[in-house]
């Protein structure tokens, strides 16, 4: 028989991690030490359901073992897959994963533009870069999420939009990578979405 638990992760801790992911997006964790890494790891194994499930326990070791070697590849590799300036290998903008030609600044980028523009903001120089990059994705999740939103527009803008194509970028993070950093993240973020719907659904997980 399945056994099935229930998620324990309060809003707090989901807040926590959406800002994590916010900033690694951003290319704010470039800097972060071996320390800093374990650090990281020794606060992630706080969230009991993160660190029982499979592939968030990956990636709670992995950051917990960071190595210089790792860190030295580290924006190298993040580069490659996120930045350019060759093809992006895991681009990570939603229109490149929703649209046949697989290129930005689509219909897919205007609907984003939109639901953003509903709450009253808007991305700083607006047409300049992609709405729907997905620091600019977390970050409005993160707005959200801090205004206690628990109504229509967050569980409308994670199944509209976020649920639909960030599990096919961690796959092809998980193709592209070659780093252990990146791998982690991809492997994080893909643990972490698959309790995010069962909340918004309010159902319960299988972590085993």
């Amino acid at each position: 028989m399945t056994k099935l638990t229930v998620i324990h992760m309060d809003q707090g801790d989901r807040l926590l991690l959406y800002q994590l992911f916010w900033h690694y997006y951003r290319g704010d964790l470039m800097k972060l030490t071996t320390i800093d890494w374990a650090n990281l790891a020794e606060l992630l194994r706080t969230m009991t359901v993160l660190c029982e499930s499979e592939f968030g326990n990956q990636a709670i070791t992995i950051l917990d073992e960071v190595s210089e070697e790792t860190l030295h590849s580290f924006v190298f590799d993040y580069n490659r897959l996120f930045v350019g300036p060759n093809r992006l290998l895991a681009s990570p903008y939603e229109s490149t994963y929703s649209n046949f030609e697989g290129t930005i600044m689509q219909q897919e980028t205007i609907k984003v533009r939109n639901f953003y523009h509903y709450e009253g903001l808007q991305v700083a120089e607006e047409g300049q870069y992609p709405d729907d990059h997905i620091q600019y994705e977390l970050e409005f999740i993160c707005y959200l999420l801090n205004q206690n939103e628990k109504g229509p527009d967050l569980k409308l803008f994670l199944e509209n939009h976020f649920f639909k194509w960030v599990d096919k970028h961690c796959e092809r993070i998980e193709e592209h990578s070659q780093n252990q950093l990146t791998l982690a993240f991809a492997y994080l973020l893909k643990e972490f979405l698959q309790f995010e719907k069962i909340i918004i659904e309010g159902g319960e997980p299988n972590v085993n």
